[in-house]
C-alpha cells in the first residue's frame, strides 16, 4: 500500500505526468505529494515515485541523490522516461518495484532490473457531454479574479426565468504570469449565480472566439467602475453582432444604451427574449462598424 504519489510537478494543467500522477492517486485512494515537500519530510513511508528525472532541476535532483544514498527512501518507482543516468540506474535499482510505461522503457532498463514490470499510461477519462440549454453566455476573464457582483445581479434575474443557461468563462494568460492551478478555478459565486452550470473553456485563439461569439447568445461582461470604448472584448463581440450585458457609469460612452446597443444589468428586470437580444446585437453591430483600426490610423496620422 502506497502512503502517497510523488510527483516533481503538480499542477495537472501544465504537465503531463502531473496529470497522470492526479489520476493515478485518484485511483489508488492516496494524495498526490510534491517531490520537494517529501524529501523535506518523513521518506521512510512506502510511496510510488512517479517522476521524470529531466523535468527536474539541479537542486531538487542533489536532494534527491543525498536522501538515496542514506538509504531513507521505501518506494515503488514509476518510470516515465530514460535519461541513462547514474541517479535513474540508483533509483530502479533501489526500487521495491519498478513499473516501466512502454515496452521500449522496459528494454532500456531490463540490465538494472530484469523484473521490470511492463505497464501502460491510460488515457484521460470521456467527459459527460454537455447538456442542451436555451441560453449560452460568455464571459472573459481569469477566472478567480472575476467580479462577482454583476454575475450575482444576473443570476437573480435568471433565477426567476424558466429557459435554461450556461456561461462559458474563457480566460488569457497575461505577460508575467503563470498558469498556476488558481488559473482554472471559477469563483463558487459565480457558479453559484449560474446553479453551477459554468464551463470553463480556457484559452482560446483569436479565430474560436470568433466563432464562439457568432454562436452564443450574449457575451456577459463585468467591469470595476463600468463598460469604456477601449474594453476590446466588448467592442469585439459588438462587432460580431452578439449583444453585450454590461455595467455603467458616468464615463461609459454615450453611444452604447441600454435596450438599444447593449444591456445595462442594472436595468435588467428580466433577461432579453431572443428576438430582443439578436436586434439589439444588431444594432451593437452598426453602432461598433465605425470604430475600426483604420479610422483610427487616420485619426492618428492627421497632422
Amino acid at each position: 500500500m502506497h502512503a502517497a504519489v510523488i510527483s516533481y510537478h503538480t499542477n495537472p494543467y501544465t504537465c503531463g505526468v502531473a496529470r497522470f500522477n492526479q489520476s493515478l492517486a485518484a485511483s489508488l485512494g492516496v494524495g498526490v505529494i510534491s517531490l520537494d515537500n517529501y524529501l523535506s519530510g518523513k521518506t521512510d513511508t512506502k510511496v510510488m515515485l512517479s517522476i521524470k528525472l529531466e523535468e527536474i532541476s539541479s537542486e531538487v535532483l542533489r536532494r534527491l541523490s543525498s536522501v538515496l544514498d542514506a538509504g531513507h527512501l521505501t518506494y515503488d518507482y514509476f518510470l516515465h522516461a530514460v535519461d541513462g543516468s547514474d541517479l535513474e540506474q540508483r533509483l530502479c535499482a533501489g526500487a521495491d518495484r519498478l513499473f516501466a510505461a512502454s515496452l521500449e522503457l522496459v528494454s532500456q532498463v531490463l540490465h538494472v532490473r530484469p523484473d521490470v514490470v511492463h505497464v501502460f499510461a491510460p488515457g484521460a477519462a470521456v467527459a459527460p457531454r454537455l447538456a442542451e440549454v436555451d441560453c449560452t453566455l460568455l464571459t472573459f476573464g481569469m477566472a478567480h479574479k472575476i467580479r462577482s457582483d454583476g454575475y450575482r445581479q444576473l443570476g437573480s434575474i435568471l433565477m426567476s426565468d424558466s429557459r435554461s443557461f450556461r456561461l462559458e468563462i474563457s480566460t488569457a494568460l497575461h505577460e508575467g504570469s503563470s498558469f498556476d492551478s488558481d488559473f482554472f478555478t471559477v469563483g463558487e459565486e459565480i457558479t453559484s449565480a449560474f446553479c453551477g452550470s459554468v464551463h470553463f473553456l480556457g484559452f482560446l485563439a483569436d479565430r474560436e472566439v470568433s466563432e464562439r461569439l457568432m454562436r452564443v447568445d450574449a457575451l456577459v461582461a463585468f467591469f470595476p467602475r463600468g463598460v469604456r470604448e477601449n474594453n476590446t472584448t466588448v467592442l469585439s463581440a459588438m462587432t460580431h453582432g452578439c449583444p453585450i450585458v454590461t455595467n455603467f457609469d458616468d464615463f461609459s460612452p454615450a453611444w452604447m444604451r441600454h435596450g438599444e446597443t447593449v444591456f445595462d444589468i442594472a436595468k435588467l428586470v428580466t433577461f432579453p427574449r431572443k428576438a430582443e437580444l439578436q436586434c439589439v446585437g444588431e444594432a451593437g453591430r452598426r453602432a461598433a462598424s465605425e470604430f475600426t483600426f483604420e479610422r483610427l490610423a487616420k485619426i492618428v496620422t492627421q497632422s
